[in-house]
């Protein structure tokens, strides 16, 4: 798969972090879903706490 400097720059210039990307895809599959849980599973509780806050 050929990088194509030009849409790189146009993502960058857009706002996407192609760091974040890169660091990603070094991750395995079962890494990257781990990571996916543990941010679901914080989402979850700030959304309890917030509700909870609310009354």
């Amino acid at each position: 798969m050929a990088r194509d400097p030009a849409v790189h720059e146009e993502a960058e210039a857009y706002g996407i972090d192609i760091s974040l990307i890169r660091a990603n895809l070094r991750l395995t599959p079962t890494e990257r879903l781990r990571r996916h849980d543990k941010a679901l599973n914080m989402q979850k509780k700030l959304r309890v706490a917030m509700e909870k806050k609310r009354g």
